[in-house]
């Protein structure tokens, strides 16, 4: 330090140090203050050789309000990070919840189904189940039954108007099944 003693810094440094902690004590937390008016000082510091006089107290009350600054803006923008992965958390929660919900109403719906497969006359049981279940064509249904092909058509006709009947959405629950066949 050629130009500026180290008593000169350390008499600048304690003239101005508790003055930009209180200012920066404004805007940030009281430990994040004293960090902001540290690192001014050492900045200062590093670059002392290239001052002729070390900078003025408006230098260091913009120096201090500018890394403020810059703390407040990266805040703001962990906080926005932070409220939109918890927003999306939610979000996700939610979409799985109703898909969740969905997954039972189809499983109740299908239970339903089966339910009133099983409530058929055996003949049509027995063929809407050879039909749907084991995917087999009404041609392989009438041989395996000794039956004609009209038969087991309308016999399938049958079974599904009867499901169809029997499954309809009730006015008060409103819930919808919709057979696929």
């Amino acid at each position: 330090m050629d130009k500026l003693s180290v008593r000169d810094y350390r008499i600048y440094y304690e003239t101005n140090m508790s003055l930009l902690i209180l200012f920066a004590r404004r805007f940030v937390s009281a430990d994040m203050a004293a960090d902001v008016v540290h690192d001014v000082f050492l900045e200062i510091w590093e670059n002392v050789s290239s001052y002729e006089k070390l900078p003025t107290r408006s230098y260091l009350f913009m120096a201090v309000r500018n890394r403020c600054l810059n703390i407040i803006k990266r805040e703001e923008v962990r906080e926005n990070y932070i409220s939109h992965i918890q927003i999306e958390k939610q979000r996700m929660g939610l979409e799985y919840y109703d898909s969740f919900e969905r997954l039972l109403i189809e499983k109740e719906g299908i239970q339903e189904v089966y339910d009133q497969i099983e409530l058929l006359p055996e003949k049509c049981r027995q063929i809407v189940k050879m039909a749907y279940c084991e995917e087999k064509k009404s041609s392989e249904i009438a041989g395996h039954l000794g039956l004609s092909v009209r038969t087991v058509e309308h016999q399938l006709y049958l079974g599904l108007k009867t499901l169809r009947d029997k499954l309809q959405p009730k006015k008060k629950n409103k819930r919808k099944f919709f057979i696929l066949f």
